[in-house]
């Protein structure tokens, strides 16, 4: 599942973790803020990326 699936789901279910789930196996959960948290690096990277670009 993508992470703003995951986000959506959880904002829709009011719910602050989802299982993980590798070949039928559970190997862990997923919380709301670490969707979160990787959402804001992402952005943040991007952000860089395009100030860099705007430099050269």
């Amino acid at each position: 599942m993508a992470v703003i699936g995951a986000l959506s789901q959880m904002t829709q279910k009011r719910i602050r973790h989802l299982p993980v789930v590798d070949g039928g196996r559970l190997v862990g959960f997923i919380s709301i803020g670490d969707l979160v948290k990787y959402r804001i690096d992402r952005i943040e990277a991007e952000a860089a990326a395009m100030r860099d670009y705007i430099a050269s």
